[in-house]
């Protein structure tokens, strides 16, 4: 395992927790228009398949709306409070979340014998692996789905959003944390350069916790097609906003739905 992996999610898997928690509501509007799209397609329930699932605010919020979700997380952390909120919500009977990495999907979920109706990659979920091994993910997530399950990239930055909006320093408040961060963009090989550095608040001082630096892949509308299309996967619609299916632009993130070929 990548050493930034393990530093991010699991050893500071406390951290990530907070942050993720901050995108429950967005996950509940998110999941209203995932079922908009799924009608349209005739797939009004059914199995769905969340990769790096985190702590589960996707296949939650879909398990509410009647879907039965696996979820797979490389995080123990992530996981394990995802079976929580399972609980809380009440939909334990209805989601599974699995520890294991996704470049290994196959394997990982060889225990699961139902094939999906919709899979779903939300946030910065995408760009942490090269596009090679990303490849592979989607191609095994092809392999494991119906003939016509329906593909979800949800909340992704892209490289024109990137080129608008590309900000090298800023900073963000979750509860008592501070994350100041700083990045480093190359557009001729589209490589984002992240370093997070948290601080912990103690009255008006800033205690240094730890600094992780990672890197993104970050797509094109167009090259992320073409990954997807090697995979098995369809390309149909772009969206803005996934919540209000407002269209894509330049300066809203990326949202791609695909259908299985």
């Amino acid at each position: 395992m990548e050493a930034w992996i393990s530093k991010l999610f699991i050893e500071h898997a406390d951290i990530f927790l907070k942050i993720m928690n901050q995108r429950w509501l967005w996950a509940k509007e998110s999941a209203g228009g995932m079922v908009r799209i799924l009608n349209d397609f005739g797939i009004l329930s059914g199995n769905l398949l969340d990769l790096c699932c985190g702590n589960g605010r996707l296949s939650i919020c879909m398990a509410l709306k009647g879907f039965k979700a696996v979820g797979v997380d490389i995080s123990r952390p992530f996981i394990e409070d995802a079976r929580r909120k399972a609980e809380e919500y009440g939909v334990s009977s209805l989601v599974r979340f699995v520890e294991g990495d996704v470049r290994r999907l196959k394997e990982v979920l060889r225990d699961v014998h139902e094939s999906f109706d919709v899979v779903v990659n939300a946030w910065t979920s995408i760009g942490y692996f090269s596009p090679e091994e990303e490849l592979e993910i989607f191609r095994q997530a092809r392999e494991l789905s119906k003939g016509n399950a329906v593909l979800f990239i949800l909340e992704t930055m892209h490289t024109d959003w990137l080129s608008l909006k590309f900000v090298p320093y800023s900073y963000f408040e979750t509860d008592d944390i501070v994350t100041l961060e700083s990045r480093k963009y190359d557009p001729t090989a589209s490589k984002l350069e992240t370093t997070w550095t948290f601080y912990r608040k103690n009255g008006e001082n800033l205690e240094f916790i730890d600094r992780v630096k990672f890197e993104l892949h970050v797509y094109s509308l167009q090259e992320l097609s073409t990954l997807l299309r090697r995979a098995g996967w369809e390309p149909v619609a772009t969206y803005g906003n996934i919540a209000t299916l407002q269209p894509m632009s330049p300066l809203t993130s990326l949202n791609l739905v695909a259908r299985a070929k």
